[in-house]
């Protein structure tokens, strides 16, 4: 059987790092919001008539500097952005946030969290399901079990989110706008976030992420020939597997995010998840 560990003094000394570049970067609770691109991220998202929703940052678990027979496994999931009309949600916000998500059942999670969830239990060799039991790591430094999501990191491509007011027949009143320069605008931060969290594992929540994020990929080369979507690469500079999926939330048959039972879950993310595993602990 094997023996999860944590380190939870080298995540916390992670996330005041982090902390301490946002603060000077993008948001800050003294300073605000202060990143340089703002007006041109403005411009570009009034084009497209969306309002921009600046400081949204991540979310790094109390137990993000996990291991697993003493062999590391830091877990960092990249999605696209928060998608709503929030602004300055700062890092311990955005944790307790994830509260909010633990504290749910598995399938009254929305697409995200549900399809976050199935890839973390892959991440740590949980199996799919919508079991609790199945959520819950025993770690042999914590009396208690600890969350899949106090034990990973959920990073955006973006810090801040392009909405736009809509009038949908299911009552939704906004959206998320794409913004191609917002994109490149954060590349700069997530690559410093990937250099201070230094994940093993990174999981791309998008299949567009991966083009994305290719000018900080170096070495590139595949884990297995007959898998397009298992990498190993330096993101970053950091070296790490990289898994790429669709998002949880896609159209069908790629919106894993609905069941543990979806076939791309079951047929794509948890075989993929296997075979990342299977490198990282070889």
């Amino acid at each position: 059987m094997v023996q999860f560990t944590s380190d939870p003094v080298r995540t916390q000394q992670r996330i005041a790092e982090l902390d301490e570049y946002m603060t000077r970067s993008v948001y800050g609770a003294a300073a605000g919001f202060v990143c340089r691109s703002t007006v041109g991220c403005g411009n570009a998202a009034a084009k497209r008539a969306a309002d921009v929703y600046e400081g949204q940052l991540s979310h790094v678990g109390l137990h993000y500097d996990m291991f697993e027979d003493g062999k590391p496994l830091r877990v960092l999931v990249l999605g696209m952005e928060m998608g709503r009309p929030d602004r300055h949600i700062s890092l311990e916000e955005r944790r307790l946030q994830q509260d909010e998500a633990i504290g749910e059942r598995f399938m009254k999670r929305h697409a995200h969290m549900l399809g976050t969830t199935s890839a973390l239990r892959g991440a740590f060799g949980r199996g799919l399901g919508d079991d609790r039991a199945g959520e819950l790591l025993p770690i042999a430094n914590d009396p208690l079990p600890q969350h899949v999501m106090q034990c990973y990191a959920l990073v955006n491509k973006r810090l801040c989110s392009a909405v736009r007011p809509v009038q949908s027949d299911n009552g939704r009143k906004f959206q998320a706008e794409k913004v191609p320069a917002m994109d490149r605008a954060c590349l700069p931060h997530l690559a410093a976030t990937v250099r201070i969290l230094e994940p093993t594992l990174v999981i791309l929540q998008s299949k567009n992420l991966r083009s994305l994020i290719k000018p900080h990929l170096e070495h590139v080369e595949r884990i297995d020939e007959a898998n397009e979507r298992l990498e190993y690469a330096e993101f970053a500079g950091v070296s790490t597997v990289i898994a790429s999926f669709s998002h949880p939330a896609a159209h069908s048959p790629l919106n894993w995010g609905s069941s543990h039972r979806n076939l791309y879950a079951m047929d794509v993310v948890e075989p993929t998840l296997e075979s990342a595993r299977r490198f990282l602990f070889a």
